[in-house]
């Protein structure tokens, strides 16, 4: 949702009646008691490593602060992609030298404004090409050979407007990747139809877009259920590309800023049905990504949406009250349920957040699903906006929200004394840049300088998994499953694009054990059938897995 829109109807309002807001509101019993075994604990480094890079803008729109996680040189140690400066400036890549981060002229000047970008291995031969996307112009195509870019037409041959996001997987079977490009709408120029009411039945914004790869080239289909005619236009924010439903087939799950949000289901030739996923997820979705949370081997969809507790508005005085309950009466109604946690049942998706104690999360955007302790079950961690406020020591929306998981259900962390700082969030991402077995986060903010957060919580053992082998089955790896049984229990972790909102995930597999030293079986299935299971797999390294085993690894810094 359009952050300064919101906020200067806001500071309209309250000027006008001569008040100030006093924050910061307290969300009171947003999730479970925390349990008191449970300690995170970060240490934000960014200055420290070498991630130094600073937003400047504050346009009309959301911003295009993102940060894209890849090994470009096949080090294994990932890289940092930042876009997001309104200097003028392309966007840089940090490459990682193993403690820390130097930043690189490896991406050539881009001409005009990259909104998102995309990390993908459009040919299968084993290295990340990178796709940039342009605000009101073509995308711009980075063939990477050998860890040198160079600029190639491969066929995005389409102006976008501000096109947010972009994900990609294998629709119908080739064995290359198709890919999926979310356009959200311009609000320099128009105002979501459900911006001022609720009742339309479909929304103005922009028309998604569906590109077929043959893994050399790409070619625009709207003919598979989601070009326009099809799909009506959207004001999207984030898409996941991945098996939705447990048949085998990657399906496209939209989080929409505005009306409810969409799934095209894959009806097994690549092409789609779309759904609406009912009025329940009419939040102002804002990311979309995808984890087996409840551990019943499927995944379930992350979609972070705006939370306000209506009976903090009883804290304000009677003029207070009326103003504010009026502007999110008329604006913003009844998208402040919070976020979903979508949950696929043989009668379509069900909305488990609340349920489970992670809906309520303020103004989120971004978000990871990860093992922050290495537990062995996923915890989770998205960023805020702190908007609605008059300095930054009294923010209603605040701290980016943290929840670790603890037996199915989620209780939320003080943020603050975790180390988290306020910030203004926009893309999040997860990666383990020291390889040491301890998730670290990254966020992207809207108008200061990026945050990289280490993670210095105690640590269960962990393996990390990279799934390879493209470059000899002639397919894409993207869609791969793994599981890993460690006394008797299998965790599911899928190898998808990790696309977000202004952020793509490392794709490395970081699958926690607790206790154990070992997974006593480790199990990929690729795209294509193909199968390979090794027993007794230590712990304390990053192990590159293909069809032939495992070629390389990294042990764990102590």
């Amino acid at each position: 949702m359009n952050r300064a829109v919101v906020l200067g109807l806001f500071v309209l309002l309250v000027v006008s009646a001569g008040f100030v807001v006093t924050g910061p509101f307290d969300f009171g019993g947003a999730g479970n008691d925390t349990p008191t075994e449970t300690e995170l604990s970060f240490t934000e480094v960014a200055a420290d490593v070498g991630l130094e890079y600073e937003s400047t803008e504050r346009d009309a729109g959301n911003g295009n602060d993102g940060l894209y996680v890849a090994d470009y040189t096949n080090n294994l140690r990932e890289d940092i992609l930042a876009i997001g400066d309104d200097e003028g400036d392309s966007p840089i890549l940090f490459m990682n030298t193993g403690d820390g981060f130097e930043r690189t002229n490896a991406i050539p000047d881009i001409d005009g404004r990259v909104q998102g970008a995309l990390w993908l291995d459009h040919d299968n031969d084993g290295w990340e090409d990178l796709l940039l996307l342009r605000r009101g112009d073509t995308p711009v195509f980075l063939e990477n050979e050998g860890g040198e870019f160079v600029e190639r037409d491969v066929g995005f041959d389409d102006e976008f407007a501000v096109p947010v996001a972009a994900t990609a997987a294998d629709a119908d079977g080739n064995g290359c990747l198709d890919v999926f490009v979310a356009d959200y709408g311009d609000w320099t120029r128009t105002t979501p139809k459900a911006w001022t009411s609720a009742f339309f039945d479909e929304d103005n914004g922009n028309p998604n877009a569906l590109y077929r790869g043959s893994c050399g080239t790409f070619e625009r289909d709207d003919n598979a259920g989601i070009g326009p005619g099809q799909a009506g236009p959207h004001w999207s924010m984030a898409a996941t590309f991945a098996d939705l439903t447990g048949d085998g087939n990657p399906d496209i799950h939209v989080a929409n800023d505005y009306y409810n949000d969409t799934v095209y289901l894959n009806r097994g030739d690549g092409t789609f049905t779309r759904e609406y996923l009912g009025e329940e997820t009419d939040r102002n979705g804002m990311s979309s990504t995808i984890g087996d949370v409840t551990a019943d081997g499927q995944p379930e969809i992350f979609v972070t949406n705006i939370y306000f507790p209506r009976d903090r508005l009883d804290e304000l005085d009677e003029q207070q009250r009326t103003l504010i309950g009026q502007f999110f009466d008329n604006r913003l109604g009844k998208r402040m349920q919070g976020n979903n946690l979508l949950a696929h049942r043989d009668d379509g998706f069900t909305d488990v957040g609340s349920d489970l104690g992670i809906a309520e999360g303020g103004w989120g955007w971004a978000v990871v699903l990860a093992d922050l302790d290495s537990d062995g079950q996923l915890d989770a961690f998205h960023g805020t906006q702190d908007v609605v406020y008059f300095d930054r020591e009294n923010p209603v929306y605040a701290l980016p929200m943290v929840w670790v998981q603890h037996d199915g259900d989620f209780y939320r962390q003080d943020a603050s004394a975790t180390g988290i700082e306020l910030t203004d969030d926009r893309g999040v991402v997860r990666m383990d840049y020291r390889i040491d077995g301890a998730l670290d986060v990254a966020i992207a903010t809207y108008d200061d300088r990026y945050r990289l957060y280490r993670n210095d919580a105690d640590q269960g053992n962990s393996l990390q998994v990279v799934v390879g082998g493209a470059e000899t089955l002639g397919h894409t790896t993207i869609g791969a499953e793994v599981t890993a049984t460690v006394d008797e229990t299998t965790q599911h972790r899928f190898h998808n694009a990790r696309a977000d909102y202004q952020s793509q995930d490392s794709r490395v597999l970081h699958v926690g054990t607790g206790d154990a030293e070992s997974v006593d079986e480790l199990r990929v299935v690729w795209p294509d059938g193909t199968e390979r299971t090794l027993e007794d797999v230590e712990t304390g390294q990053r192990i590159l897995l293909t069809p032939d085993g495992i070629e390389a690894t990294i042990e764990y810094e102590e």
